[in-house]
C-alpha cells in the first residue's frame, strides 16, 4: 500500500511541475504581447511592468529547469515542496543580472530534533560568554537552522562565480607548493575545510561537528551546486546528496 502511495505521490508531483511550467509559459507570452502592443501605443511604462512580469517568468521556467538535477530522496531525506511565492524558500528566483538560482529544501522526519545546548555556569564543560541575548534578539536555540531547531539539509544550483571562486582557490592552495596552512575561527575550533572531488568534479567539503553543520561545494561547467545541512550528525549525508545531483542536466543548462 505504501508503495502504491509514493508512486501516486511521485506522478502528482511531476504532473503539478508540469502543469506550473505549462502555465508559466503561458503567462510569459501573453506579456510579452502585452509589452507589444504597449510599445507601438506608445506606452511604456505599461510596456516596462509587461516585460518585467515576462521576466520573472521566464527566470522561473529557466531555474526550474535545474530543479530536475536534483534528487527526490536519499536515505529518508525528502524534498520540500516550493513554497508558494516566497523568495529564497524553495522558490527560484534570480540573484543579478546574468546570473540564476534554484533552491530546493530537505527534511527527514525520521530523526528526532536535537536537543539544545544548555550553556551556563553551573553545567560542566558548558561554554558560556556570561551574557544574555541582547534585547529583542531570538536566542541561539530558538534561530531557524541554530542549534536545536529541527535537521535540514538545501541544494542550491546556481551560475554564481563567488562558490565557484571558493572551490577554485582551495583546490590551487592544496596543490601549491607553499599551502596556506588552515586555520580556525574564533567559535568554530570544531570545522574542517578539505579540497576534495564529486566524480570528476572539483569540489569542497566543510563540516562543524561542534555545531553539526557543514555544507558540501562543487564547480560542474558554468554551474556551481552547494549541499548545505544544519543538526546532522555528520557530512556522509551531504556527500550522498552530492553525488546524487544529475550533473549532465546542470552543465546542458547552464553550459560548460
Amino acid at each position: 500500500m505504501s508503495k502504491k502511495f509514493i508512486l501516486f505521490a511521485a506522478m502528482l508531483f511531476v504532473y503539478s511541475a508540469s502543469f506550473s511550467q505549462t502555465n508559466e509559459s503561458a503567462e510569459a507570452e501573453k506579456n510579452l504581447a502585452k509589452a507589444t502592443e504597449n510599445l507601438k501605443a506608445k506606452k511604456y511604462q505599461d510596456a516596462l511592468v509587461s516585460i518585467a512580469k515576462a521576466k520573472e517568468e521566464t527566470v522561473k521556467l529557466f531555474t526550474n529547469q535545474l530543479v530536475v538535477a536534483m534528487p527526490k530522496t536519499i536515505e529518508g531525506w525528502n524534498q520540500n515542496p516550493p513554497s508558494e511565492r516566497v523568495a529564497g524558500m524553495g522558490m527560484p528566483m534570480p540573484m543579478g543580472q546574468g546570473e540564476v538560482s534554484s533552491t530546493r529544501t530537505y527534511s527527514n522526519p525520521s530523526l528526532k530534533k536535537p536537543e539544545p545546548a544548555v550553556a551556563n555556569a553551573t553545567t560542566p564543560g558548558a561554554a558560556s560568554t556570561g551574557a544574555a541575548p541582547a534585547a529583542g534578539m531570538m536566542p541561539p536555540a530558538q534561530m531557524p537552522g541554530g542549534p536545536g531547531s529541527d535537521p535540514s539539509i538545501t541544494i542550491t544550483i546556481t551560475n554564481n562565480t563567488m562558490w565557484a571562486n571558493e572551490v577554485a582557490m582551495a583546490h590551487a592552495n592544496a596543490s601549491s607548493e607553499n599551502p596556506m596552512p588552515a586555520y580556525s575561527m574564533p567559535g568554530m575550533e570544531g570545522q574542517k575545510t578539505s579540497p576534495i572531488k564529486i566524480g570528476e568534479f572539483r569540489a569542497v567539503e566543510r563540516f562543524d561537528s561542534n555545531r553539526k553543520s557543514g555544507s558540501v561545494t562543487v564547480i560542474a561547467g558554468a554551474g556551481v551546486i552547494k549541499v548545505d545541512g544544519n543538526n546532522i550528525e555528520s557530512k556522509d549525508i551531504l556527500l550522498k546528496l552530492a553525488n546524487a545531483v544529475d550533473y549532465k542536466v546542470v552543465k546542458s543548462v547552464l553550459g560548460e
